[in-house]
């Protein structure tokens, strides 16, 4: 599956770039056919090469064959004459002399006897005859300080009994130059060996003839014997390479490319003289000299290459500009896309769970966007005993619209924290939108409070839909005051309403895009088709509801476009009946001396309740602080007022109810006392309202009849 999908990608990007695929191809093509025309050549020419050096190196075999077998032919007949004439010594000079004048290769010759061969010569008798410029001086030059018996072409011919090529060496006694000795052993008539004919060959001719017939101006040649002395040639690296691999591989015949001390590439051949020496001819070829023509006409293809590369790249660049335009927008469009998926995903998380349930009320949420983000919002949230829910629907739609759904939902949240009244809430949120509101952008917006202990719901509408409400199984409209969108005129005036909501009824809340939401023959599903698709929802849950509007919108859009975000809510109101097993209700005066009856009373409560000491003493410190801000605050200074305590448990949880009909305060709506300030700049009942925020679960405030109700609900288990 994997290289599947690679060869897929792979696919996709070659149809995407089809003209700069048509150039790769090209390219490609080119290349290989000049790689196989180059690499053709090279085989060829490598093939010409090794010819060239096979016939030359055989033709330099055949002239050192020939110069050494004349030197081997003569010395070999001398050997003989010397052997029938060994009874004269005196004749061995004059032999020598002659074997030098007749042989211009040679540059010395000589007879080396055995010691005391000739007594009354001494042990050591030597006749030599030696090239002096323009003459020839013969000598004797065997000596007690002289030992030829020690030097190889004398000691290997007689030890071995045959003639012997030795290893180029300096003498300094008769020849006084770098020279090989070929030397023969002479024999007696009882066959006994009684020396050794020997002549000395200078190796200047042997450079010579390394020099001739040269293909190649820098090919270099060399001469040397098995062991890896120079005969011939120039010392060098590629020399040094060669008797390196003669000496470890013992190979005196191979073909090899190094380098020299240039760092040039040498083509290296090796290949053994033959015959009676243990010579090897060595012949190194320079690589840039060799293949260099081929190197330029490859260079000229490389070249012609490229410039009909760079014609059809540039008849290709005129035409694919405009998909590379394409392409651009399209890789704009995917990060575009791929932003707007972020932000959806964003948006998304900033609304509540599609469902939300607890004891008295069930809610459940959808939002469909039109595209990646949408401009409609809901929002619900329980605080003090209150739901707060809000839907909303900003004009426009994409991004834009998205923006300004998430600042109305922040803006929500922020107002409706210390907040009870919807009105309050709306006028808070339509202040902050209009400013800095220069794209004119405003929202329709619905804001309801439900108090949950008592059902009592307070909304404002800001030019929204009107809800729909069910009661005992019939659905109606809520009745509200249409006002102006928030985000027009930041000083409009929006009003409160309320309502009493009874048990088990069902809020429905949607926005503009179910009753606009258009099929295919661009007809409206309309607020009628609503009406009728919710009286089939009678019993249902809030989720039961919404899946049910929803299947009704699908089937009559069928599979046209939807041009509207759809946002539904609905939420059931299902109080739960508060069974008290204790109620104790005390009536107080707004006199401060009250206090100590109100002490005694919650601490009798508590004993009735059998409530553990340290939890005992919280909640009467909590319910006492909130009495004595009610006898301090409630009523103007010299007014008489009175106030009312009831406490109820029904096991499980403590309430406590304190309803008093003076001047209104809703203590959920004053925001928590600033620990950090003096005594002197915090406000008055300030720390008191914390204390009582922090030791109950929840605290509810409610005006009704021109009574304050405060409630606080402690659970005891």
């Amino acid at each position: 599956m994997k290289n599947e999908s690679v060869w897929n990608r792979l696919s996709q990007a070659v149809k995407n770039n089809l003209p700069l695929t048509v150039i790769v191809v090209a390219a490609v093509l080119l290349e290989l056919t000049m790689g196989v025309m180059y690499y053709s050549a090279q085989n060829i020419i490598q093939n010409i090469m090794e010819r060239l050096v096979e016939r030359e190196m055989n033709a330099i075999y055949l002239c050192i064959q020939n110069k050494l077998s004349k030197v081997e032919v003569t010395v070999d007949n001398m050997a003989w004459v010397v052997s029938e004439s060994l009874d004269d010594p005196d004749w061995m000079y004059d032999t020598a002399q002659q074997m030098v004048k007749h042989n211009p290769s040679f540059w010395g010759s000589g007879v080396a006897f055995v010691p005391y061969y000739y007594p009354n010569k001494g042990k050591f008798f030597e006749p030599y005859a030696v090239r002096r410029g323009d003459s020839i001086v013969s000598m004797q030059i065997g000596s007690d300080g002289t030992d030829h018996t020690q030097k190889e072409y004398f000691r290997v011919a007689v030890t071995q009994g045959k003639a012997h090529w030795s290893e180029p060496y300096v003498d300094i006694v008769g020849a006084k130059t770098v020279i090989t000795t070929y030397s023969v052993p002479v024999r007696d008539s009882q066959n006994r060996i009684a020396g050794v004919v020997f002549v000395d060959i200078t190796l200047g001719w042997l450079n010579e003839v390394m020099e001739e017939s040269k293909q190649y101006k820098s090919t270099q040649r060399f001469l040397v014997t098995s062991k890896g002395h120079r005969l011939a040639g120039e010392d060098n690296t590629t020399l040094e390479t060669a008797l390196r691999r003669m000496k470890t591989d013992g190979d005196m015949q191979s073909y090899f490319t190094c380098e020299d001390d240039k760092g040039e590439k040498q083509h290296v051949f090796m290949h053994p003289v033959g015959g009676m020496t243990d010579w090897v001819l060595i012949t190194a070829l320079n690589h840039r000299e060799v293949f260099g023509r081929l190197n330029m006409v490859r260079m000229t293809l490389l070249l012609l290459i490229l410039a009909g590369l760079l014609l059809i790249g540039f008849i290709v660049w005129r035409t694919s500009r405009n998909l590379e335009r394409l392409h651009k927008v399209n890789a704009e469009k995917e990060r575009i896309g791929s932003e707007l998926r972020v932000a959806s995903q964003i948006q998304q998380s900033m609304l509540p769970h599609h469902h939300h349930h607890q004891d008295d009320v069930d809610i459940y949420g959808s939002l469909v966007p039109a595209r990646e983000v949408g401009g409609d919002l809901y929002d619900y949230f329980v605080r003090d005993e209150k739901l707060f829910f809000c839907i909303g629907d900003v004009s426009g739609k994409g991004a834009p619209s998205a923006m300004v759904m998430a600042v109305t939902h922040s803006l929500f949240r922020s107002a409706s924290a210390h907040e009870s009244n919807p009105a309050h809430i709306m006028q808070t949120i339509n202040e902050t939108s209009c400013q800095g509101n220069d794209s004119n952008m405003f929202v329709t917006l619905f804001i309801g409070v439900l108090d949950l202990p008592t059902g009592r719901l307070r909304y404002c509408n800001a030019g929204h839909d009107a809800p729909f409400i069910m009661v005992n199984g019939q659905w109606s409209m809520v009745n509200v005051i249409p006002h102006l969108p928030v985000g027009v005129f930041g000083d409009f005036v929006y009003i409160m309403q309320e309502t009493q909501i009874a048990a088990e009824s069902t809020l429905f809340l949607y926005t503009d895009g179910l009753t606009e939401a258009k099929n295919n023959e661009h007809k409206q599903f309309g607020l009628e088709r609503m009406e009728k698709a919710l009286a089939t929802c009678t019993g249902l849950t809030p989720k039961g509801i919404l899946e049910r509007i929803t299947e009704a919108v699908h089937a009559f859009v069928k599979d046209g476009e939807q041009s509207d975000d759809l946002t539904l809510l609905a939420i059931r109101y299902t109080p739960k009946n508060y069974e008290s097993t204790l109620t104790e209700t005390l009536m107080l005066r707004n006199d401060v001396h009250e206090v100590s009856r109100f002490s005694a009373f919650i601490k009798s409560v508590m004993e009735k309740l059998n409530i553990e000491r340290s939890l005992a003493r919280r909640l009467q410190l909590a319910v006492e602080e909130a009495v004595v801000n009610v006898i301090d605050y409630a009523y103007p200074a010299g007014k008489e007022g009175e106030i009312e305590i009831r406490i109820m448990s029904d096991g499980k949880t403590l309430k406590t109810i304190i309803i008093d009909s003076g001047v209104a305060f809703d203590p959920t709506a004053k925001e928590k006392a600033d620990t950090s300030l003096s005594a002197e700049d915090r406000q008055i009942g300030g720390l008191g309202i914390l204390l009582v925020r922090e030791l109950m679960d929840t605290i509810n405030y409610e005006r009704e009849n021109g009574r304050n109700i405060l409630t606080l609900i402690k659970k005891l288990v």
